[in-house]
């Protein structure tokens, strides 16, 4: 028996008082044919209460009332006494007899729940039932003190799904109306952070054509000064302030050196070069950087290749420059921006200086012309690739935990500021407010559940693309206390191109050894995973461990993998990773 499926709503249970009413006498022999159609048209999951008074083997009779009998078949010969109360799960239909299986034959007797609940003072009820029955599937005790605070939980958020209550508290999870929802998010795989920046990103803009709708202009304006504000006071994922402009048409600090590893060439799967015979300079100094003919941006490795970094098409900066310049940008700093040559957040700082130094009731023409730029698609682009690129991070800065942490403080301090943005033009029930709120969730939730489980989603910036990745330390309380026990991890990862991959990594202290388990959808992307599986082999050899990689294809018609699942499914003593480390910098 699956408990997800135990919880279903009263309504769901075949009783006396859902046959249909009708004006005039019914007989019995159609009343029971109507309950009787109603119960073929049952759907898996549903449950059927009645009295045992006849069973034959895996055939049990069930007396729904005085006057109806439903005869089923059970999963197995369960050992069941007549005369018995019970509720049964339907988990199969058909036009002859039903498949059922016994409520809470898998878990426990029935008569050891209702003495639980007696002794809690709790009827025995069947919603009382399931609760008691949860909780022993969840491996939580059933005394009186355990099953009295589940049942106030219950009581309190009467909407929640009752098993997600139970199995928060036995997580050591708070129960609160927010995390409910993180919780129920992160179960159905709807917790990535890269989908919620997304939605950000799009319901700003919409946020701001309302506002001109309304014909609040000024506000419209304030809306996006607030916004671009929160941005270009933040430091870029492990980059460094820039400049606003640079009139040497050299590229500013905070322009991100993809996929660079210091000391170690950038040649890395899925990476593309790009080499002289593009135009680029073969020969220029590592760390400079340059924009082709295509508009794509390339900067230059130690070793003097180049790496390919699409940030904004050209036509987006040759739009900008243009707009700007009308704006009263100088002409030096508009053809710097025409070309490419700065950072959207340099750009954007040239913004907020713009939008702040002027009063927004002037002129008409000049606040037509603001209305029309931040109104662009060259504008949106610009700031959705600041947003993106300050919300992701590298692969290779997620090897210092410091890095991750300035991520997250990052995102809730910004959020916080573009939620003030939502409130200060009277927005804050607007969509992309709800987006925000629930972003900020996320990450309070995520750092609740760190403190109990190694845990981390990683929104990744890699080669020019996002990918959604979640790293899941395994915690066992015997293997945590002997020096010589294993440590293995989980590394989910979502990708453009490769698709879902799972990387399984079971690592032996004592001898420095490595396991790694690739589980890939198609041939393809295993293929290319396994092609430069040497690369891998070369960094852990470098920092003293020994590889064994296996590569297999994920079977069909097995569900995603879902971390949430993973840590439910987990030792139920669950323990905190706090003295032991991963060492995940290969």
């Amino acid at each position: 028996m699956h408990l997800g499926n135990i919880f279903q709503p009263k309504n769901n249970r075949v009783k006396q008082t859902d046959v249909p009413k009708t004006n005039g006498t019914v007989s019995a022999g159609e009343k029971n044919y109507r309950v009787m159609n109603e119960i073929r048209n049952m759907a898996p999951g549903q449950t059927v209460q009645g009295e045992v008074v006849g069973k034959d083997g895996n055939t049990v009779q069930i007396a729904l009332d005085p006057e109806t009998v439903l005869t089923a078949r059970l999963e197995r010969d369960f050992n069941i006494a007549l005369g018995q109360s019970m509720s049964f799960e339907v988990k199969a239909s058909s036009s002859s007899l039903l498949s059922l299986t016994p409520l809470y034959a898998n878990m426990a007797n029935e008569a050891t729940i209702q003495k639980a609940l007696a002794a809690a003072g709790l009827s025995d009820s069947l919603d009382n039932m399931k609760m008691v029955a949860a909780m022993m599937k969840e491996g939580m005790p059933i005394d009186r003190d355990s099953i009295a605070f589940v049942n106030r939980q219950l009581v309190d958020f009467p909407v929640a799904n009752p098993l997600s209550i139970i199995q928060m508290i036995r997580l050591g999870l708070p129960i609160t109306e927010e995390n409910l929802e993180q919780f129920a998010l992160y179960k159905n795989y709807e917790h990535q952070i890269i989908q919620s920046a997304a939605q950000i990103m799009e319901e700003i803009p919409q946020t701001f054509a309302a506002l001109l709708a309304e014909g609040r202009d000024a506000e419209a304006v304030s809306f996006y000064e607030q916004i671009i504000k929160a941005f270009i006071g933040s430091e870029a994922a492990g980059t460094e302030e820039s400049a606003a402009g640079n009139p040497q048409g050299g590229i500013p600090g905070d322009i991100v050196k993809e996929g660079e590893i210091p000391g170690e060439t950038s040649e890395i799967p899925g990476r593309e070069t790009v080499s002289g015979d593009k135009g680029q300079n073969p020969a220029a100094p590592a760390g400079s950087a340059s924009v082709g003919a295509d508009g794509i941006m390339t900067e230059s490795t130690q070793g003097g290749e180049n790496i390919e970094k699409p940030l904004l098409a050209k036509e987006i900066w040759q739009e900008l420059g243009r707009m700007l310049r009308n704006l009263g940008v100088d002409e030096e700093t508009a053809k710097q921006i025409s070309n490419g040559n700065l950072s959207p957040k340099a750009v954007l700082t040239q913004i907020g200086e713009l939008l702040g130094g002027q009063p927004h009731v002037i002129q008409e023409g000049f606040q037509e012309s603001v209305k029309e730029f931040l109104g662009s698609r060259a504008f949106s682009n610009l700031l959705q690739s600041e947003m993106t690129g300050q919300w992701l991070i590298r692969p290779e800065d997620v090897a210092e935990k410091e890095n991750v942490e300035r991520l997250y403080e990052r995102i809730r301090e910004q959020t916080a500021k573009i939620s003030e943005a939502f409130q200060m033009v009277g927005k804050a029930d607007a969509a992309g407010a709800k987006s925000v709120q629930n972003l900020q969730n996320n990450v309070d939730f995520m750092n609740q559940m760190n403190h109990l489980f190694t845990y981390v989603q990683l929104p990744l910036k890699m080669a020019g693309n996002q990918a959604h990745g979640d790293l899941y330390v395994y915690t066992n309380k015997k293997s945590l206390a002997n020096k010589d026990g294993n440590v293995s991890a989980l590394l989910h990862l979502d990708m453009e191109h490769l698709g879902p991959m799972d990387v399984y990594v079971a690592m032996q202290k004592s001898q420095n050894k490595v396991s790694t388990n690739f589980t890939l959808r198609d041939e393809a992307a295993l293929d290319l995973v396994a092609k430069h599986i040497h690369i891998l082999n070369e960094r852990l050899e470098k920092r003293g461990y020994s590889m064994n990689a296996n590569f297999q294809l994920k079977e069909k018609n097995v569900p995603q993998t879902n971390v949430m699942r993973e840590i439910l499914t987990q030792n139920k003593n669950i323990s905190v990773l706090s003295k032991t480390s991963f060492d995940m910098r290969a």
